[in-house]
């Protein structure tokens, strides 16, 4: 007797109808994610109390993927800090055209700062562990010397790049200490920083330091009537 033999399957094709992410997107994908966990919870715990293992319970990924894409909570503060200064700088632009004014365009971002740290005490407390931060101070002044130096040439400031840096990290440091100060005694006004900033700035390349009110009345009058953005934190 004769065995009836299965009826064979046809081969079939398949197709994936979902494009498949580069590893490039899902890195990207992830980095989004930890810096939306980080933000969250420096707003809720601070940013001393947070830790990695928090942020990647947060985000949902391994502890091990996290440090994949970040090496240390340092570079968390770094990365969003950059990325608030770049988004403030963008800001500028669209707030007022003033190419050639030197004092206008070093004072936006700086009057952010300490804007940011009169009105919310978190961004208190993470500006001050920016500017605490070595690694992030640094890339804070090169942004900063970066942003500047085409208005620098008009006012005839052609130095040697490693003192223009110097001074910059010495700039930053002022600042960093005024930010410290309002953080841990909650005194001092912002757009008194800020002049003193600016003061600060002049004597160290040697500009003349008049109506530096009028600047600090300009900054104040685009902070007071924009919805302006820093970071997570609306000022």
């Amino acid at each position: 007797m004769r065995m009836s033999q299965k009826p064979k399957k046809a081969a079939g094709i398949g197709i994936n109808l979902i494009p498949q992410k580069s590893s490039d997107e899902r890195r990207r994908e992830m980095k989004d994610k930890i810096l939306k966990a980080a933000g969250s919870l420096f707003t809720e715990k601070g940013y001393s109390k947070t830790t990695m293992r928090q942020i990647s319970l947060r985000a949902g990924i391994l502890t091990g993927s996290l440090y994949n894409v970040f090496p240390g909570k340092e570079d968390i503060l770094k990365t969003m800090i950059d990325m608030s200064y770049d988004d403030a700088l963008k800001q500028y632009e669209k707030h007022f055209d003033a190419k050639g004014d030197l004092l206008a365009a070093l004072a936006f971002p700086l009057a952010l700062e300490f804007y940011s740290v009169s009105r919310n005490r978190r961004a208190a407390e993470i500006l001050h562990e920016a500017h605490s931060s070595w690694k992030v101070v640094n890339s804070i002044a090169d942004r900063t010397m970066e942003w500047v130096s085409g208005r620098m040439e008009a006012y005839g400031l052609k130095q040697d790049p490693n003192e223009t840096k110097d001074r910059f990290l010495a700039l930053m440091g002022a600042v960093g200490n005024l930010i410290s100060k309002m953080h841990f005694t909650c005194e001092g006004d912002y757009g008194e920083n800020l002049k003193k900033s600016l003061e600060v700035f002049c004597a160290l390349f040697k500009l003349p330091a008049y109506d530096l009110d009028s600047t600090v009345e300009r900054m104040d009058s685009i902070l007071s009537e924009n919805d302006v953005v820093i970071g997570e934190y609306r000022i």
